[in-house]
């Protein structure tokens, strides 16, 4: 049985904040500015520069999902890495996205490159990565995403689960600070990859469990 590696898609698989903003720019009038690591208090009209109602994020991030994918790009080096560690993984995606967009999710990261299962989820991703194990027949694992509330959830529902705390985005990598309850901070995926192949490979790193067995 390989091990899992289940990966967050946007900041993590492909971009998100330049292609959301420039959805909101041209679908909406609106522009995203990056002063901190949140949507809330960060997107604003661009008439007036008055900030968004966070009541209305969650509609324009459906509609991004509906009609902006198509923007997306994937994270330097993400697709090359996945493809030679396709053969110590077994690779998914979970998404925080709704169901209804899991197709359109599944085809956009075919077309750049990275043909894996995809999961979709809303809120803590605890509770979804602890389903997915036990399809899978609960193996060692590693978890990827850019959010540390995500991380702080895995450990809570599966602590033995291996966390990587990436931030694909090189402008907002710089805003936050690793998540406190991720094993590493890693946020290029050439070095991931050397990571991951080192977590199987080294015995140093046998107490993780994440082990090719």
């Amino acid at each position: 049985m390989k091990p899992l590696l289940i990966s967050d898609c946007d900041e993590v698989l492909v971009s998100f904040a330049a292609p959301f903003g420039a959805h909101l720019e041209e679908a909406h009038n609106m522009r995203l500015r990056l002063d901190s690591f949140a949507l809330s208090g960060n997107v604003r009209h661009m008439a007036d520069d008055s900030p968004v109602a966070d009541d209305a994020m969650p509609d324009l991030l459906m509609d991004f999902f509906r009609t902006g994918m198509h923007r997306q790009t994937a994270a330097p080096g993400a697709a090359e890495a996945l493809a030679a560690l396709d053969t110590l993984y077994d690779i998914v995606i979970l998404t925080n996205i709704e169901d209804e967009h899991r197709e359109r999710r599944k085809s956009q990261v075919r077309a750049l490159g990275m043909d894996y299962e995809v999961y979709c989820n809303r809120g803590p991703k605890g509770p979804a990565l602890k389903r997915i194990l036990e399809a899978h027949g609960s193996p060692p694992a590693v978890f990827m995403d850019d959010l540390p509330p995500h991380h702080q959830s895995v450990k809570t529902e599966v602590p033995h689960v291996h966390c990587i705390h990436m931030v694909a985005d090189a402008q907002l990598r710089q805003m936050i600070p690793p998540a406190a309850h991720a094993d590493a901070r890693i946020d290029d995926w050439p070095d991931a990859r050397v990571y991951l192949e080192r977590l199987i490979n080294e015995e140093n790193l046998a107490r993780t469990g994440v082990r090719v067995r």
